[in-house]
């Protein structure tokens, strides 16, 4: 049985059938909590986004019989490996379709804050013609990529546009096409410093928990703006709150939190120098058609005995 716990519109499962000739059984997950729960357990392969298994779905399964986890989400920190490789389940996301979204976001955020648009926007919620003093321009700035994989390299060949100077971190220093400079994850030290926009996108493990702390927000310029769109906790959150406060940085463009939804009574939603949204980066009107279409081009391969694109080492967690 193929099982989806996620709502998927009907053209988008019949597409899917005519591609591969196979059902998709939905069941929502959020209106039949309970008979969704008892389906999974008895599923082949299962469609999901990460929201079902951050709320605790794999607690409430005994055992299972799933060969296949296809993560509607990019991110899998919540999922719970260690039973998973028990089960010899493989685990695939669908890392590569936000790519397009992700670097848009990015840059929107980056535009935002170099051509001060939260001031015009409050001066015309307030009727107030007051130009900003301050505006400046992406060209020929600096921003540095934490995390070179295929949303890092998106980002980077899109800022390009603007005639930026693109620096990269990623575990050895390695050389990325798109990339001026690639330092290790060990000089991160030195590409912080020269940046003037700052963004991280790298999965939440063991080794990248609070990568971004006290000491690296006090080697950024005091003009840099940081943006998150990776994970919550790959930042230290009392640290940046710290940082904008005393204007160590200028800003931070933050999509994720260490907890979600942010707090009603966080700091961080009256700070002047932050833009908030709410973990939505990877979002679009054209993700779910973009995934479906890798799930059933997925399925066909797997039903040959190949490899599906994407996988996840369940040991490493991404």
């Amino acid at each position: 049985m193929i099982l989806s716990i996620a709502d998927i519109p009907n053209d988008i499962i019949e597409e899917v059938k005519s591609k591969t000739g196979e059902n998709i059984i939905v069941c929502d997950y959020n209106t039949k909590h309970y008979e969704a729960v008892k389906m999974v357990s008895e599923a082949e392969i299962l469609i999901t986004w990460g929201s079902p298994v951050n709320k605790g779905l794999f607690n409430e399964i005994e055992d299972f019989k799933l060969k296949w986890l296809f993560s509607l989400s990019v991110g899998v920190d919540k999922l719970p490996f260690e039973r998973l490789r028990e089960h010899n389940t493989i685990v695939s996301n669908i890392k590569d379709i936000l790519n397009p979204n992700m670097a848009e976001h990015t840059l929107g955020v980056m535009i935002a804050f170099s051509r001060q648009l939260k001031y015009s926007f409050y001066n015309q919620q307030n009727k107030i013609w007051n130009p900003s003093p301050q505006l400046s321009e992406l060209t020929k700035k600096t921003l540095c990529i934490v995390g070179t994989g295929s949303i890092g390299s998106e980002i980077s060949k899109r800022a390009k546009v603007f005639e930026m100077n693109i620096i990269g971190v990623n575990q050895t220093g390695k050389y990325v096409q798109g990339f001026d400079k690639v330092f290790s994850i060990n000089n991160i030290d030195m590409a912080l410093s020269q940046a003037d926009y700052i963004v991280v996108i790298v999965p939440l493990t063991s080794k990248t928990y609070h990568l971004i702390g006290e000491k690296e927000f006090g080697l950024m310029k005091n003009t840099a703006v940081f943006i998150n769109i990776s994970r919550g906790d790959v930042i230290d959150e009392a640290a940046l709150i710290k940082a904008l406060n005393s204007n160590k940085i200028a800003g931070a463009g933050l999509d994720v939190f260490s907890e979600e939804p942010l707090i009603k009574d966080s700091v961080l939603w009256d700070m002047q120098n932050v833009i908030i949204t709410p973990h939505c980066a990877g979002s679009s009107d054209m993700v779910l058609k973009r995934a479906m279409t890798l799930f059933a081009e997925s399925l066909i391969l797997y039903r040959k005995g190949k490899s599906v694109p994407n996988i996840i080492d369940l040991q490493r967690g991404y």
